[in-house]
């Protein structure tokens, strides 16, 4: 159970023709190769549930949600978790 240290990104995506606008998570590793991969939230409740189950206070939780709405993308610095928790929160393969 290693500890991984980078930058949690959030960005809003519009959405292809026809779709509703979705919110994408990625874990940005500080240092290595990881296989990463995005996460995708349809809207800002499952975003705030998401950074909870991330280990977030609900407070901060509701603040990066509502900055990546009203800014777009939006980036958490020095994110720390161990491997186990990205991979089931479906950030790392």
């Amino acid at each position: 159970m290693a500890k991984l240290t980078g930058n949690l990104q959030i960005k809003l995506c519009p959405g292809k023709e026809g779709e509703q606008p979705y919110f994408e998570v990625v874990f940005v590793p500080y240092a290595g190769r990881l296989n990463t991969k995005p996460a995708k939230v349809n809207n800002l409740d499952d975003l705030v549930a998401l950074l909870t189950e991330l280990k977030l206070s609900e407070d901060e939780a509701q603040k990066w949600a509502g900055r990546s709405r009203s800014q777009g993308v939006v980036i958490i610095p020095s994110f720390e978790r161990t491997d186990s928790l990205l991979k089931e929160m479906g950030l790392l393969v």
